[in-house]
């Protein structure tokens, strides 16, 4: 949300002609890019983007974190390119997996063409979910925020009732700057240069997780336990494990990053045109590098007084070099090999292994490419408008790891994924005007046909030749690839197509500025439900009434506005399976493993059937909107507050829900659950002093509150377990099912009891039914009272979804110099601390072939003060440092410095005014600054989707950076 005057500040810098001709051919581009019911409102949807352009962010959800009303956007990594999520008015359905993330995702238009939208189908043949299969790159890092003249986040009815499925989830509407005419070309260039900031960290050596587990084979190791006590602890004499620990000398070195962009904007009056390409360098630790070449074409033209024609061309190539995490090539390798000396804390060792990779192949690739052509007929009170789009996206990936990497194995794979978007809209409005104009009645139609394809070609194999000859001819035997050097390769291939056709009515009617309202009825088809139930009708209603108008001889608002909406949208799906009718997929093969078969070729019962039973008949989901706003402005909107109230049900979705075992299904799918997201976005902008000559100073600030609950399941159930989630009806959908902890048992005497034998003797009580609790053991609380600690125990705590956040920021000019900054807060929000867990479970994680064990080199830093949790027997079977219970459960609520950043416009100097330059800006930037919190590990918002922190991302790092934009 902006001022008027500050989006008139933000214009005028970002502007490149500021004639009259050049502002009413923008005016009338934007009024043929306006997709919303009310017109207005824009005012409380846009982003600021004076201020955080000058920040060294490479992706769309780094722009928009913290400086959006109503979205909350989940950054788990650092790693340049990897992806992030965004969240718009909370968390509309369950995240059973990491599929069920891509699916909650707002929909991102680019000058009106909707962008293509990642598919997790992928995920059906990965046994692990850290990454997505292929490149793994964010596409929406591919956009160069330079190039963009606005942001706006869509949320209300109002907003994307004509906009329709496809933006349920809500939009991100981004319009590039507009190609105006000028008398003579203008050539801007930008550029900055940074450095990122090491994070201090306390490192250690085998001797302090020698004093660390020393203190538990004290109290309870018998003479076989200490017999097996880990040989790179108890060797002191090991200097790779008991020397210097100095590993993050190399693992966190820094390099530089940087931009260049170069732009071209020209034309007349009835036609202009604008050029931009851009090189971007960005980095983190661990060799970590993206690097994306963007360039943009616009071109508009006016070749009648009512025809305008546009068309925009926005390609990008991007190349990933991702990090050497263990964890992560052993998912892809589906192979961990024997573990038991983890990597070594010293840096000459540590390079040693690093040396391993040069014989190594990690290629990241996209390639990406949007474009449109739009064509407006305006004739009086009549508009036509026909827009045809397409975005193309490829992703490319290579690997090659090499024997001393695998354990004297080999692994290469391949992988080539594509996903296009094709889009055809057209619309036709007229308005009618009577009584002098004072009332208006509004008649639009449109009709909109969407096109998905989505396709991969993915094969694996093990076993090379050796390290340097990576494969030869490969001959077919069976179901996998071989050859006569033994590779065995796995070859995988997959394809979704979608359609999504939409037509939609409008009636609309306007009394002065004084009251409108508007009805939509939509009619939406979609290829991915039941061939029964494709089509769905839906209405949207939005009222706005302007009180200030009522009240001419008010003093105190310059604005006084009420507005309502309400609508229903139906709801896409991204598996095409659930139109298929009933199907099951066979789990015979390697253990974990979801598609590769045994090796044995015998017949064998491959029941139960982990993907579930799927009916025969799916039709829409749909979601339920409700929003009630305020818009307040004082001193000629000075200072402009909106306040928005929604009420989202979503309903009808489908949900796992258990079956008999006999019937040999894990689950069935069955649709009937209902979420509801109630909440307030609240935001305020005030231009607190307005001076050009001298001191202005412009604040905002950004505040939402969310609380969501699960309303109803399938066949009127009260809960539903699935792996280690609950779903309980009238609880949050984003909450831990934990065991309570309520300390240790000291001694024998504080043993709880548990069940009572018919003689009448009572016995200890136990886990699961089957192991007594001892000395040693935590306490967990008995719920049900039946002396047995189970899964009946466990109970609903917290949210992985802060309940709070928001941003808050300023901008302060003096003359030429200009300050920036903004925070972002998140509060109410829990994560579990999965990492702290694993450390102290160091009995059951040392030597496993649990990927969640996976020591790091980072392993080889303290993140936690050990002294503050109970010493309880590592060795019990009861696994007392277990990660569901809420001993490890921590607030996570952080405030965060964004960004800061000073400028000074050396334009003003002799010098450039001779030579017509009208603006070089030159500032400076550090990002992410500090972070304040409570909690005891690292950076809260490096959480996995349902918020486990697991310590293996790459840090959100500090950075400085130096920059110049310039206009001439």
């Amino acid at each position: 949300m902006v001022a008027k005057s500050q989006t008139t500040s933000q214009e005028s810098e970002d502007s490149l002609a500021t004639s009259k001709t050049a502002e009413k051919f923008k005016e009338t581009l934007q009024k043929t890019n306006s997709q919303r019911l009310d017109d207005t409102s824009s005012q409380r949807t846009r982003v600021r983007l004076n201020g955080i352009s000058k920040a060294p962010f490479i992706s769309l959800q780094q722009y928009l974190k913290g400086n959006a009303s109503g979205l909350f956007v989940k950054e788990e990594s650092g790693e340049p390119g990897s992806e992030q999520f965004m969240f718009i008015r909370g968390l509309s359905s369950p995240l059973f997996n990491k599929q069920d993330v891509y699916g909650v995702q707002p929909v991102v238009y680019l000058n009106g063409t909707p962008l293509t939208q990642e598919n997790a189908f992928s995920y059906n043949i990965q046994r692990y979910d850290f990454n997505k299969l292929g490149s793994g790159t964010n596409l929406l890092a591919a956009l160069d925020i330079n190039n963009i003249g606005s942001i706006e986040v869509l949320k209300t009815p109002a907003d994307i009732a004509t906009l329709g499925p496809l933006a349920t989830n809500g939009a991100i509407w981004i319009t590039t700057k507009v190609a105006q005419p000028s008398a003579k070309p203008i050539i801007n260039f930008e550029s900055y240069v940074g450095m990122l900031r090491a994070p201090k960290v306390k490192t250690i050596n085998a001797a302090y997780e020698n004093d660390f587990r020393k203190r538990y084979y004290d109290a309870y190791a018998t003479p076989e336990q200490l017999a097996a006590y880990p040989v790179y602890v108890a060797n002191q004499y090991d200097k790779n494990y008991y020397g210097p620990s100095n590993w993050n000398d190399i693992y966190y070195q820094s390099k530089p990053v940087y931009y260049v962009g170069f732009g071209l904007n020209g034309g007349h009056d009835r036609a202009s045109y604008r050029f931009n390409i851009s090189d971007t360098k960005d980095h983190n630790f661990d060799d970590t590098n993206f690097d994306r070449y963007a360039l943009t074409f616009g071109m508009n033209m006016l070749p009648l007084k009512w025809l305008t024609i546009s068309s925009n061309i926005n390609a990008a190539r991007t190349d990933r070099d991702r990090n050497k995490s263990l964890r992560d090539r052993f998912a892809e390798t589906r192979f961990v090999p024997d573990l038991a000396n983890p990597l070594s804390p010293n840096k000459e060792a540590y390079q040693l292994y690093l040396d391993k990779y040069r014989t190594s192949i990690d290629d990241n690739k996209n390639n990406a490419i949007s474009g449109d052509f739009t064509a407006t007929a305006d004739i009086q009170n009549l508009q036509i408008k026909t827009q045809l789009s397409i975005d193309y996206e490829e992703a490319l990936r290579d690997v090659f790891w090499g024997s001393e990497l695998m354990d004297g194995n080999s692994f290469i794979s391949t992988y080539y994924g594509l996903a296009q978007r094709t889009s055809i809209k057209n619309t036709i409005r007229y308005t009618v005007p009577l009584a002098h104009d004072q009332h208006r009645i509004r008649l639009e139609a449109g009709q909109n046909y969407v096109s998905d394809f989505f396709k991969y070609d993915y094969i694996y194999g093990y076993n090379t030749p050796n390290d340097f000859i990576k494969i030869k001819s490969v001959l077919v035997n069976g179901s996998a690839y071989s050859n006569n050097d033994n590779i065995f390769a796995y070859p995988f291939s997959d394809n979704l197509k979608a359609r999504l056709s939409s037509y939609y009515g409008r009636i609309g009617y306007s009394f002065k500025n004084v009251f409108s309202i508007d009805a939509v009825g939509r009619y939406d088809g979609y290829s991915s439900f039941s061939p029964t139930d494709r089509w769905l009708l839906t209405p949207v209603v939005a009222t706005k009434v302007n009180i200030h108008e009522l009240m001419p001889h008010d003093q105190l608002f310059s604005t006084f506005a009420l507005r309502g909406s309400w609508g229903t949208f139906g709801k896409l799906i991204q598996d095409s399976r659930f139109k298929l009718g009933p199907q099951y997929r066979v789990d015979l093969g390697y253990s974990d493993e979801p598609v590769i078969g045994g090796s044995g070729g015998y017949s064998g019962i491959s029941q139960t059937y982990s993907f579930g039973w799927i009916n025969r008949y799916y039709n829409w989901p749909f979601s339920e909107k409700l929003n009630i706003g305020l818009d307040l402005g004082w001193l000629n909107d000075r200072v402009i507050l909106t306040a928005d109230f929604y009420n989202n049900k979503d309903k009808n979705m489908i949900v796992p829900t258990s079956v008999a075992s006999e019937n040999g299904f894990s689950y069935k799918w069955v649709q009937g659950m209902a979420v509801q997201n109630t909440g307030l976005n609240l935001g305020i902008t005030a231009d607190i002093l307005h001076n050009p000559g001298g001191v202005s100073w412009q604040f905002f600030t950004n505040f939402n509150w969310n609380k969501n609950k699960l309303l109803k399941l399938p066949y009127d159930l009260n809960e539903i377990v699935y792996g280690d989630m609950k779903l309980v009806v009238g609880k949050p959908a984003d909450s831990y099912w934990l065991f309570e902890n309520q300390g240790m048992i000291e001694d024998e005497a504080s043993i709880p009891p548990g069940r009572t034998n018919v003689d009448g003797t009572v016995l200890p009580m136990t886990f699961g039914g089957t192991i007594p609790f001892s000395v040693g053991d935590p306490l967990w609380a008995d719920i049900n009272k039946d002396g047995v600690i189970d899964q009946n125990d466990k109970v609903l705590k917290g949210h992985f979804l802060p309940v709070y956040t928001g941003g808050i920021g300023s901008t302060l000019s003096f003359r030429r110099f200009n300050l920036d900054f903004m925070f972002y807060y998140a509060l109410g929000q829990q994560l579990l601390n999965r990492l702290t867990s694993t450390k102290l479970d160091f009995i059951n994680s040392e030597n496993s072939r649990d990927i969640a064990s996976i020591k790091e080199v980072t392993f080889w830093q303290q993140t936690f003060d050990y002294n503050t949790y109970p010493l309880y027997n590592p060795w019990s079977g009861v696994i007392p440092y277990r990660a569901d219970q809420d001993l490890f459960l921590e607030d996570a609520d952080f405030l965060k410095l964004r960004y800061v950043t000073l400028g000074y416009d050396l334009a003003s100097l002799d010098y450039f005014k001779k030579k017509k330059i009208p603006k070089m800006l030159v500032y400076v930037t550090g990002t992410n600054l500090f972070t304040l919190t409570k909690f005891s590990g690292g950076d809260p918002e490096q959480v996995n989707y349902r918020g486990a922190y697991t310590g293996y991302a790459l840090p959100l790092a500090a950075s400085y950076s130096l920059g110049v934009k310039i206009n001439f």
